[in-house]
């Protein structure tokens, strides 16, 4: 039997459980999502859930702003769920970029952004024992934080689905119904659904459904790791959510006492197939993050593994998502290629592509610059710092 949506939303991460809850908000309520496993089981379940504005392009700004904000309210709009830690974010620049941080600096500043300088000796007074070997300018963001990503998700197709939303999870499409150049519906295991709008927000399975309709996108995958650590007795906690652009790391705190941490970019992609790929992380890996770890913040010498794990980054040539109509195919539209920025981002972007489809623009943030086809028109967007993800 053929159901009938307003709407299909192809993937249950961040992305596409906003995508879905803001076209519901915007009276597209009977519209469907459809995960192939269980919520949040892809890119964004295994995210570092960092939320910081320290972005280098005004869209990216505009967008993180707007997501802070959702994550900010998130307790008065879903129902009472805590899901966000506002520590505080700071940001360990390098010597050697002192005239980009400044840029940058200036144009958060100038859009609002809560930001300002602190002195590595700042720093450590904010991290007992910070090793300030090779620092730069440090930045520090009061509002920022981290969420955790899968109670997120929960509580955002919950409320959803309280608004007439359909959750269709262990539910994988299989396929698009194209007529005419024109999307009219999704095929899947349980039956087609006809609708006029389809979004794919896949994940690292966006190539595959844009396949589908005969598209080819742009789009890397590569494996990414982060660890636990728990550490030692008498270490004083991590109160703050840092980047380290120095040692290329990130670290956070992590349920009771632990500490969370992987590497940075500029690096190395890890090509990988999201449909096999190794889960557990390096060794190696896991003995390079730690030791790069206890060389800033030597009070961790001797911490102890907890965790460790690897995920997907679906990546663009220039980092950032393409958001918006797909070329070519009336009633598609993308929301894709995070390249490790769409936790942070996907709130946003999710409610600027729900105002596209439901109201002919994004009202919220202009997200022109990331449509589909810039590349076609060798239109990327740039960094500031340089390199990839910088």
């Amino acid at each position: 039997m053929t159901k009938t949506a307003d709407a299909v939303i192809i993937g249950g991460g961040i992305v596409g459980a906003s995508a879905l809850y803001h076209l519901a908000a915007l009276g597209l309520r009977n519209s469907v999502l459809l995960e192939k496993d269980g919520l949040a089981s892809g890119s964004t379940g295994d995210s570092a859930a960092m939320v910081r504005q320290h972005y280098s392009n005004e869209v990216s700004i505009r967008l993180v702003k707007e997501s802070l904000r959702f994550f900010q309210t998130f307790a008065d709009e879903f129902d009472g769920a805590e899901v966000f830690n506002p520590l505080g974010w700071i940001f360990l620049c390098e010597p050697e970029a002192r005239e980009a941080f400044d840029q940058n600096m200036a144009q958060l500043k100038s859009l609002g952004v809560r930001t300002w300088e602190i002195s590595p000796e700042d720093a450590s007074e904010e991290m007992p024992g910070l090793n300030t070997d090779g620092l730069g300018p440090v930045a520090f963001e009061p509002e920022s934080g981290y969420a955790d990503p899968r109670r997120s998700v929960d509580a955002i197709v919950r409320k959803a689905a309280s608004l007439g939303a359909e959750i269709r999870t262990h539910t994988p499409a299989t396929g698009l119904i194209v007529e005419g150049g024109r999307v009219s519906g999704v095929r899947t295991a349980r039956g087609d659904i006809s609708a006029p709008v389809v979004v794919n927000a896949a994940g690292p399975w966006a190539e595959v459904v844009a396949g589908w309709a005969g598209l080819s996108l742009p789009l890397e995958i590569s494996r990414e790791q982060d660890v636990v650590v728990r550490p030692p007795a008498g270490a004083p906690p991590l109160r703050r959510v840092v980047s380290n652009m120095v040692d290329r790391t990130y670290f956070r705190p992590e349920g009771e006492g632990l500490i969370l941490a992987g590497v940075g970019h500029p690096k190395e992609n890890e090509p990988a197939d999201p449909d096999e790929y190794r889960r557990e992380a390096d060794d190696g890996f896991v003995e390079d993050t730690v030791r790069l770890l206890e060389h800033r913040l030597p009070r961790l010498a001797g911490a102890d593994v907890v965790s460790s794990w690897a995920g997907l980054y679906t990546i663009t040539p220039d980092w950032n998502m393409m958001v918006g109509a797909a070329p070519g195919i009336d009633g598609l539209y993308l929301a894709v290629g995070g390249s490790g920025h769409s936790f942070k981002l996907g709130p946003a972007i999710g409610k600027c592509l729900a105002e596209i489809i439901a109201e002919g623009r994004a009202a919220t943030v202009d997200v022109t610059p990331l449509r589909p086809d810039r590349f076609d028109d060798d239109a990327p967007m740039r960094s500031t710092y340089g390199g990839n993800r910088a």
